[in-house]
Parts: structure tokens; C-alpha cells; sequence
């Protein structure tokens, strides 16, 4: 008994110890997922619940350590039986006692090998003490010899000499800062693409402004609706025009209403598909990484390169990011990085945010500094906390003055001289008199709040400075990240920035602060000049001088007029950086969004600058009323209100629960990263669920195929041999047609039209008709292909073009038309045919089920012969790519043309035509267009009789190799392309002038063109035919024209004959000519003859084969004769 009440006071003793040495200061007052929750703490550090709680477990392990050893012993001895189980004091008055005296020496060996455990780890505990104790020591001595009001960062110059400095120097902590460089770079020094500058010299007519869209993770009443109503301000001053998307609604909906500003609520499935045509747009801003599923679509064909900005608003998930590591979840960290990389712009709101997602780093970080958020989060924390029972949880004194010293989010080498340049003041200002403030007599306490990363027994260190200065002790307190920082902010009286480095913008911190009404004192850096006034809005000192210093520290707790110091700071922390955040989205949008010819340019930052409304929107949160503006913040955010991130997806949490079932990990995730909520409480479909529904249902398919083959077993078969052999000859001749036969396809061939939908990508999937049989999915790619659906396959079907990404690209609609086209009897089998692309549903001028009805009706009836129906108009919504404003009508055809592709639209059908029909250098006419009052089809969205598109095919396929051979190596391979002016248009630079070439095609050869309402399906005819007369170009369109042309192609191809070295007409279709039926014809008469030959020759040799030759000769004996009666029978033989 006296062996363990001495092991527990030297316990006891040694824990103590680590007390006086720091270890115990001021522990953290939040547990981990439970922010806003203090618990009492005495200002010296001691937390006074956790101290006993501390000291009842250390008792009782130790006296459960110590029974359960006695017991093993007592199990062992088989010679004790007088002891029994009962108390601690029971088993330690037993053991004298035993049966045999080898008993007793085995019982004191083992309680002495155990209370040598606890010497050992005592004396170590004693040792590592004094080694801290010794290191304090040469720290205090190396104190003495630090220049605290050094420039420079030299540190213990006179001790270490030139290998400390080499060894700083070396170190790379100096100067953390975050430059752009790449984005810098690649987009705000505009490389490869006009500036707004440049655009602004040239002749434009703009016909609508340039649209963004604006993805917020919800509409809820929050600081980042604020943020995004503020920046939307500043884009709309600009000359943008804003389309809000959101993941989930809220009760913000009505004020962008208000605004003007269309809102649009997003759906997500689960192939990250959202039924938006963001081509619409000339550029994306999303915000939170609650969005990433938004990314993922804009990842996705034919959204790839949209211009992206992705604002980043927090460091929920950089916190993260070193837990994934640790856990190896390098598919999850994978699937970030590539969401990070598809933005063109990642856009944080601070400077320290980049260094914590550093791991997702792909070039593209930027930092736009400035939010709400700081102040938004002080007034909801005073609304539930007060001064009084902050300062009493913590045991000051009401009287007691508080000074917080805060500093840069980063560690750096130095940091501690700068703390100790600010005890150093405020140990100056203490020895200027008792009576710091008109009270008089009030302890001064001074909390250095520190990073997450340094250890206790820092803050002990700064102890023992605060001694050598002459500061009393239990003056310095040092507090960690983790602990309540706004809770410390808003019971002090002051806030002090003790980092004198320079910063690249005003810290959040001190806007918190600021916003808390806490007088703040800075030191006298440019970004700090920038928001606080010395003496206006704060107190500024000269970097370096503790005298200053002092004096700063003296004013704010002895002058009472520091209140409306306070007051002013208030002021300027709720609008800073609000016009300065519009304007810098301005200029990152100027230098990455690109302006088509139609779309307006955004009006000159400068000008704008002089009208911005200043500050953050918060009259549209809090509408001006009776009530003060405190009153209306209280009775709108308290209450049960939604979480900065909250858009019921749980993004983050979500992709590690598919994480930790993709890896097959049995322990919970949530362990590893420290989830908050549970994974049981989610509620959505995994990976896992889907993949265990489908095995399902292919389960329950093989049972009803078995279950029919067995059923199909019982029938006896009623017919022949023969005919069961006809029958399943005919099976396997035409078990092929029978596979591709599907029940779509079976309804389709009985209807006169088919309309094909284009694609290439899945983000137009939602666009298309899934149960509509008039309508068939054509992809241009066969990894975009929609599963189980029967759409056309155009990679498949003509792979000689399409298997080239630049070709798919640059034809795009047209290489869908030359896929059809080639052997089109094997795919299409309407007598009409139709085309209408995805993003016809997007510009709202697909046809309606009424259109629909009226078409296929005309169609059946043959009413208007050999027509071109379409449905979307040049002068209309499609010709613009724009729905709320149409085009003003051209004066003619090629007025139009020339508008949407840069001026070059003449000048390149002159020489494609000339090019295609050989005439001469000098020719320079082109197909007349009139200027009457029709329009003209746009967007490929058109239905003719199926002989008629194959005749418009034969002409477009050889005016598309005239058009490539001569623009191909301009564009290919110079990355230059006259018909558009950015470069993501040029991806696609065929697109927009082969668009009207079915108007010329229809217009020259004959057809009548006739519009379709795609609303209510009124047709109205365009271009009369009695008009055109005299000015059709009949002999260059005429169909004995175009197959002539197209036959001495094909002659040429056969024989090997190229007019060029890269000729693309071979690869856009079927190459057949004459001669190539002949020699057809022959070579199937050839082998008929052999056949025939090898016939007959087998015949001859069946006749002149040796045979073998018979036995002997049979003859067959008369009736009667050698004829044995059966034994039963008279005569036979018995």
C-alpha cells in the first residue's frame, strides 16, 4: 500500500511539474465538431473541469493497473486460498499471508518489477523536464543578445554569426507569399488572344450584351449570397447580362427576381449531367466547392471549353486534404484535382487559402481579397455571446484591460522576436504609471493568440520573456488557433497585429475585429494604410519602434475617445473591398471570356469605378426600415437558419462515403477525417446501391430467359425435318437484320419522316428525345454514345473521317449528314428525312408536339412536292445563339453570312466554288441570294425527302474538300482560323458557313422552302420559285452536274490519281464510279467461271478415279432354287 501511494505521489509530483512548465497552459475551450461551446478556464492556464477530470482518471488507472497485477499474481499462486476478490486494500494485506514462503517472493518480485515501470518513466518524465527547463534557459540567454528593433531578420547575430544566416537564408520561411504567376501568365498579360483594347478599335455591331452564368450553392440568407449579390452588382454596372443557377432554393429567390435576374434551379444526376446549354454563356462563375458536380459538367463534351471561375470560400476541404494523404485516398484527392484543374481560374478570397490547398494546386489559384464573411460572422457571434460572460468564463476581472495580439496566418523565422518587441511595449507602457486608464489600479493581460502547429511550449517560452522584461507574471497568455478567436477578440479592449511583415492585403482577422467594434493598432505597412486612418479608424506605429509601440498601447486603454475610434473602424470594416472586389472580377473576366462579334463589350473599369455604389449590398439583405439595422440582422439570422455550406448535398462528406466503398475499407472514414455527421443519416443512392440494383435486375432477366427456353423445350415439334432445316437456315441468314431490328426502329419504319438529333459529348444527353420514336440520337463520337438507346453510331459508320478529332470538330453537324449519307439504305429506310440538332431545345425552337403533327401531316401528303421545311431562323433566336434578343434582319444573304464569320463568308465561298468547279483565277462572281423579306435556315434544322438530302450531300461533300484544301493548313496547322476571332470558336471553324450552305444548295437548285413555326407549326413559303427566275445558277447545281463531278472524283480515287496531297473527299463518303461496277460485274463473272470450273473438274476426276474391283460376279439363283423352307414348314429341315 505504501509502495503505490508513493508511485501515485510521485505521479502526481511529475504532472505538476509539467504544469509549472507550461504544458497545461490554457487548453483548447472547443471540442472538435462543436464550434461556439466554452468551457470555464482560469486566465493562468489552468482549465479547472478538465484538472480534476485529469486527476480522478490518472487515480484510477493507476489503481486498476495495480489490482489487476495482484490478481495475476494471486491466479498464479496456487498455494494462496486465503485471499479472496474483494478490495484494493484487501489484496495488499494479503499477499504477507501467503501458503508458502516462495508465494511471497514471487508477489514481491512482480510488485517491484511493476514499481520499477513507473521509476523508469517517472525519471524520464524528471529528465525531459529539465532538458525543456535547459532549453528555456538558452533561450532566455539568447534573448539578451537580440536586437528586437532590427530590420532585418537576424537572429542571435552574436552567437551563431554567419551559418545562422546562411542557415535562414537557406530555410525559405523569410517571405511567404502567394503570386499568380502562371495565371498572370497565361490570362491577365492576354497571350494569344485580343484584348478587350484591341476589340474595342474594331468595327463591331453588337446586337446583345455578354451573358454569364452564376452557380450558387443555394439562395439561402448567408454571407456568400451577399458576396454574390455584391460581385453581380458590380457585373451588371460592367454591361453583363446574369443568369443565376442554384443547387438548391431559398428565400433570396425573390430579391434576384426583383433585380431582373433570371434564377434557375439546378439537377445534378448521377452522371454529373445538368440540362443547362451552357454554350449560351460566354463564361461560368461558380462558388463554394459544393459545386463541383457543376465542374463535372462543364468537363463534359461539348461544354470542355467554356471559361470557368471557380471561387473557393473557405478551407473545409483544404483542411482535409493531409488527412486524405494519410489515408491514401489518392483516387479521392484525383478526383479534386481534376475538378480544380478544369476551372480556367480557381479564385480564393484571402491569401492564406492558396497555401492550404496547395496539394490541389494545377497553376490556376488567383486571389481576389475581400468578403463579408468576417463581418457577418462577428454580428451573429454577438448576438450570442456578451463581453460579461466571456470575460467570466475566462476569470477576468470586469475592470481587467485585455489586449489581443494577432498575426499572419503563416510561421515564419522571427515571429517570436516580434512578440517579444510587443511585451517589451507594453512592459513600457505598464512602467509609465499604475493609472493606464481613468479607472486606475486594473490588471493589464495580454493574449497572444498563436498557430495550430506550434507547440506549448512556445507559449511557456513567451512566459519566461515576459519575466525578463519586467512583466508581472501571469500578464502573458498564450492561446492557441483552436481555441475561441472571436470570443477573444470581442471580450478584449484592444487588438494588436504583432506581425510587422509586409502583407498582401488587409488581414480578416483584423476586419473581424474591426467589425466587433475592438480598436485596433497596425503597424505602418502599405496594407494597412490602405483601410485604417492613424487615429481616424486605428492607431498605426512605425515597424520596429516598441516606443511608438507604447505610446499606440497607452491611447487606446487611457483615452476614452478610443469608442469612436472603435466606431469608425465598425464603419470601414462593413464596406471594405466591396467595390474593389466587383471591379477586380471585372478585369479577370476582361482577360479571359472571350466577345463575339454580336455580344457587346463590357463598359471601361474606369468609368464604372466613379458610379459603383460603394460597400457589400446589405440594403438588399436588410431593406431600410423603422426598425435599426441590428434589430433587423437579429430577427432575420437568429433562429434556425441555414450553414454557410449548407445545399443539402453534403459534397464533400458524400465523395469520401463513395471513397471508403470504392476501396473496400472496413474501417469508417469518418474516423480518419473526422466527419460530423453520420454516414447512416445520409440519404442518397451510392455507387454501391446502383451496381447492386442492376445485378439484380440481370438476375431477374436470365431467369425469364431460362424460364421461356424451358417452357419452349416442352413443345413436341409437328413439322419435318425439312422444313425445321429451312427454318433455321433462314434464322442464321437473317439473324443479324433481327438483332438491330429494335421496337423503335419497327415504329419508325412505318412513319414518312425520321429526324436525326446530332451530339457529340454527354452534357447534351438531357436535350435530346428518349420516348419519342419521330426523333433518332446521331453521335459524332462513340464514347458519347448513349447507352441503351439506338442512336447512330456516325464514328462507326464513317470512320475514316470522323475517327479524326479535328475533323469532327471543325464539320460538326456535317459530319453527321456524310455519316448518314453513306449507305444510307442500311440505316435509314423513311422516304423523309430530318435534322434537328441538340441545341435547338436549348434556344427554345425545337418543335412542339403541334409543330410536329403539322409536319408529318405536310410530309404524308406530299402538299408542296420537293420542299425544304425548317423551323430554326437566321433573323431569330437560333441565328444569334442568343434567347432574349433577336438579330436586326441583314440586307441579304451574304450580308448575314458575312456577320457571323468575321467578314470572310464571300470571300470564302468565291474560292471554294472556284476551287470545286475549276474556273478560273480571275473569277469572282458568286450565286445570287435575293435581299426580299424571308429568311433563312440556321442551326442545321431542317426535313427534305431522303433523295433530295442525298443530292444536297453529293454537292456538300465537295465543296467541304474545297473549303479544306484551302483553309486546312492555315487553321491546322498555323492554329489560326479567318472566320472567327477567338480561339475557342475556332475548334469549330467550318461551323457557322457551312450552316448556310443548305440555303444555297436548296435556293439554286429548285426546292422550295418553306418555314415551320416550331411553336404552333404554321408554315409559311420563303423565296417564292417564281421569284427566283433568271437568277438560279442551275447549271452549276443541277444533279447530271453533280454526279458527273462526283463520278470523275471517284475515277480518280480508284486510280490512284490524287489532285492534291491531302485530299478529304475520299473520307467523307462512298467512293463509286462506273468503272468500279464493272469491274464488279467482272470480277463476279470471273469467279462464277471458276467456280464452274472447279465444278466440272471434279466431275472429270469423280469419272477417272480408280475404282476397286469386285470379288466375283453375283448372280441371283431362279424362285425355288437354294431356297431353305423354315423348319415349321413341310419339307424343311429338321
Amino acid at each position: 500500500m505504501g509502495d503505490t501511494a508513493g508511485v501515485s505521489a510521485q505521479a502526481r509530483g511529475s504532472r505538476n511539474e509539467e504544469k509549472r512548465a507550461g504544458n497545461y497552459a490554457l487548453r483548447r475551450a472547443y471540442q472538435a465538431g462543436r464550434p461556439g461551446e466554452a468551457v470555464a478556464v482560469d486566465i493562468n492556464g489552468v482549465n479547472i473541469r478538465e484538472e480534476a477530470e485529469a486527476q480522478a482518471v490518472m487515480n484510477q488507472r493507476l489503481e486498476s493497473h495495480v489490482h489487476r497485477e495482484v490478481s495475476n499474481f494471486k491466479c498464479r499462486d496456487r498455494g494462496s486460498s486465503s485471499a479472496r476478490p474483494g478490495s484494493f486494500g484487501e489484496k495488499a494485506s494479503s499477499s504477507p499471508s501467503s501458503s508458502s514462503s516462495g508465494g511471497g517472493k514471487v508477489t514481491s518480485g512482480k510488485l517491484a518489477s511493476s514499481f520499477n515501470v513507473y521509476r523508469i518513466v517517472i525519471s524520464l518524465v524528471a529528465v525531459l523536464f529539465l532538458l525543456e527547463t535547459v532549453t528555456h534557459g538558452f533561450v532566455f540567454l539568447l534573448f539578451r543578445h537580440t536586437d528586437l528593433q532590427a530590420e532585418s531578420l537576424e537572429i542571435f547575430p552574436r552567437v551563431f554569426g554567419r551559418a545562422s544566416r546562411q542557415a535562414a537564408a537557406e530555410s525559405g520561411g523569410e517571405d511567404v507569399r502567394f503570386v499568380p504567376t502562371n495565371v498572370v501568365e497565361r490570362l491577365l498579360l492576354s497571350k494569344g488572344k485580343a484584348t478587350v483594347a484591341e476589340l474595342r478599335k474594331e468595327a463591331r455591331s453588337p446586337v446583345r450584351f455578354p451573358r454569364l452564368a452564376l452557380v450558387c450553392p443555394n439562395l439561402a440568407l448567408n454571407s456568400l449570397s451577399l458576396y454574390i449579390l455584391t460581385t453581380a452588382r458590380g457585373l451588371r454596372e460592367l454591361g453583363y447580362s446574369l443568369e443565376v443557377h442554384t443547387l438548391k432554393d431559398g428565400e433570396l429567390r425573390s430579391t434576384w427576381e426583383t433585380l431582373g435576374v433570371p434564377v434557375r434551379q439546378l439537377e445534378v444526376n448521377i452522371e454529373n449531367v445538368t440540362s443547362v446549354d451552357w454554350l449560351n454563356y460566354e463564361g461560368v462563375i461558380a462558388y463554394s466547392t459544393d459545386t463541383k458536380a457543376v465542374l463535372n459538367s462543364l468537363a463534359q463534351e461539348p461544354f470542355i471549353n467554356i471559361p470557368v471561375v471557380w471561387v473557393i470560400t473557405d478551407d473545409a476541404l483544404g483542411r482535409r486534404l493531409r488527412d486524405y494523404e494519410a489515408a491514401a485516398a489518392q483516387g479521392l484527392i484525383s478526383d479534386w484535382r481534376l475538378s480544380f484543374k478544369r476551372a480556367d481560374v480557381v479564385v480564393f478570397q484571402d491569401y492564406a487559402l492558396p497555401m492550404v490547398y496547395t496539394v490541389l494546386d494545377t497553376g490556376n489559384f488567383f486571389v481576389i481579397p475581400g468578403s463579408p464573411a468576417e463581418v457577418w460572422t462577428a454580428e451573429k457571434y454577438k448576438l450570442s455571446h456578451s463581453r460579461e460572460s466571456l470575460r467570466a468564463q475566462y476569470r477576468l476581472r470586469p475592470d481587467d484591460s485585455v489586449i489581443a495580439v494577432v498575426g499572419s496566418p503563416f510561421l515564419y523565422h522571427g515571429l517570436w522576436r516580434e512578440h517579444a518587441l510587443v511585451m517589451r511595449a507594453l512592459a513600457r507602457a505598464v512602467s509609465k504609471g499604475v493609472d493606464v486608464s481613468p479607472k486606475g489600479g486594473r490588471r493589464v493581460q495580454l493574449l497572444i493568440i498563436g498557430h495550430g502547429n506550434q507547440s506549448s511550449s512556445y507559449g511557456a517560452a513567451l512566459k519566461v520573456m515576459a519575466e525578463h522584461l519586467g512583466l508581472e507574471k501571469g500578464t502573458v497568455h498564450y492561446v492557441g488557433a483552436g481555441e475561441d478567436v472571436t470570443g477573444m477578440l470581442w471580450m478584449s479592449d484592444a487588438v494588436l497585429y504583432g506581425s510587422f511583415r509586409d502583407e498582401q492585403a488587409f488581414p480578416p482577422i483584423l476586419s473581424r475585429a474591426m467589425s466587433l467594434q475592438r480598436p485596433v493598432i497596425a503597424p505602418n505597412r502599405s496594407a494597412f494604410r490602405e483601410q485604417i486612418v492613424d487615429g481616424e479608424n486605428g492607431l498605426l506605429f512605425p515597424v520596429g519602434d516598441d516606443m511608438k509601440l507604447s505610446d499606440a498601447i497607452v491611447h487606446v486603454l487611457k483615452n476614452e475617445s478610443v469608442g469612436a475610434m472603435a466606431v469608425n473602424g465598425q464603419s470601414q470594416a462593413w464596406n471594405m473591398f466591396a467595390s474593389n472586389v466587383s471591379l477586380s472580377y471585372g478585369e479577370l473576366l476582361e482577360s479571359i471570356l472571350e466577345f463575339p462579334s454580336e455580344a457587346e463589350l463590357p463598359r471601361s473599369l474606369d468609368e464604372v469605378a466613379k458610379s459603383l455604389k460603394e460597400g457589400w449590398c446589405w440594403d438588399l439583405l436588410f431593406p431600410a426600415s423603422a426598425r435599426s439595422f441590428r434589430e433587423s440582422f437579429q430577427s432575420q439570422v437568429e433562429g434556425p437558419t441555414v450553414k454557410e455550406n449548407d445545399v443539402g448535398s453534403g459534397i464533400i462528406e458524400m465523395l469520401e462515403h463513395q471513397w471508403m466503398i470504392r476501396s473496400g475499407e472496413v474501417q469508417n472514414i469518418r474516423d480518419k477525417v473526422g466527419f460530423a455527421k453520420s454516414i447512416e443519416d445520409w440519404d442518397f443512392l451510392s455507387e454501391f446501391d446502383l451496381d447492386e440494383a442492376k445485378a439484380m435486375e440481370n438476375d431477374l432477366e436470365a431467369e425469364r430467359i431460362e424460364r421461356e427456353e424451358l417452357n419452349g423445350r416442352k413443345d413436341q415439334l409437328q413439322s419435318t425435318w425439312e422444313d425445321i432445316t429451312k427454318m433455321v437456315k433462314k434464322t442464321e441468314v437473317h439473324k443479324d437484320d433481327l438483332k438491330e431490328r429494335t421496337d423503335a426502329e419497327i415504329q419508325r419504319s412505318g412513319q414518312p419522316l425520321c429526324i436525326y438529333e446530332p451530339y457529340n459529348g454527354k452534357g447534351a444527353w438531357p436535350f435530346l428525345h428518349d420516348d419519342n420514336t419521330l426523333y433518332r440520337g446521331l453521335s459524332l463520337s462513340s464514347r458519347a454514345r448513349r447507352p441503351g438507346d439506338d442512336d447512330v453510331d456516325a464514328q462507326e459508320r464513317l470512320p475514316g473521317l470522323l475517327n479524326d478529332l479535328y475533323y469532327r470538330n471543325v464539320l460538326c453537324e456535317y459530319g453527321a449528314f456524310f455519316a448518314i449519307a453513306n449507305r444510307i439504305d442500311f440505316v435509314h429506310k423513311n422516304p423523309w428525312i430530318g435534322f434537328q440538332p441538340w441545341r435547338a431545345s436549348s434556344k427554345n425552337v425545337a418543335l412542339t408536339a403541334a409543330a410536329e403533327a403539322a409536319l408529318s401531316e405536310a410530309v404524308s401528303n406530299g402538299r408542296d412536292g420537293d420542299a425544304v421545311y425548317f423551323w430554326a431562323r437566321s433573323d431569330g433566336y437560333a441565328g444569334t445563339f442568343h434567347r432574349d434578343s433577336p438579330v436586326e434582319q441583314a440586307e441579304d444573304f451574304w450580308a448575314y453570312c458575312d456577320s457571323i464569320n468575321s467578314g470572310q463568308c464571300r470571300e470564302a465561298f468565291t474560292r471554294s466554288l472556284r476551287r470545286m468547279y475549276g474556273l478560273p483565277a480571275n473569277w469572282t462572281d458568286l450565286p445570287p441570294m435575293p435581299a426580299d423579306s424571308g429568311t433563312w435556315s440556321a442551326l442545321h434544322s431542317w426535313a427534305m425527302p431522303t433523295s433530295s438530302f442525298v443530292e444536297l450531300v453529293l454537292f456538300a461533300r465537295m465543296f467541304v474538300d474545297a473549303l479544306d484544301s484551302q483553309y486546312y493548313e492555315e487553321h491546322h496547322d498555323l492554329g489560326r482560323c479567318c472566320f472567327v476571332r477567338f480561339q475557342r470558336e475556332g475548334q469549330h471553324c467550318y461551323c457557322r458557313l457551312l450552316e448556310g450552305l443548305v440555303n444555297v444548295w436548296a435556293y439554286h437548285s429548285a426546292r422550295r422552302m418553306i418555314y415551320v413555326d416550331p411553336q404552333t407549326g404554321k408554315m409559311e413559303e420563303q423565296h417564292a420559285l417564281e421569284s427566283r427566275q433568271g437568277k438560279m445558277w442551275v447549271k452549276f447545281f443541277s444533279l447530271n452536274t453533280l454526279k458527273a463531278m462526283d463520278e470523275d472524283l471517284a475515277e480518280a480515287a480508284d486510280d490512284g490519281d490524287r489532285p492534291r496531297e491531302r485530299w478529304l473527299w475520299p473520307q467523307t463518303g462512298e467512293v463509286y464510279w462506273q468503272g468500279i461496277a464493272d469491274r464488279e460485274r467482272e470480277e463476279r463473272l470471273r469467279l462464277k467461271k471458276e467456280k464452274k470450273q472447279k465444278l466440272l473438274e471434279r466431275l472429270a476426276r469423280m469419272r477417272n478415279k480408280t475404282r476397286q474391283k469386285s470379288l466375283g460376279r453375283f448372280i441371283k439363283p431362279p424362285p425355288g432354287v437354294g431356297y431353305l423352307p423354315p423348319l415349321d414348314e413341310p419339307g424343311g429341315v429338321s
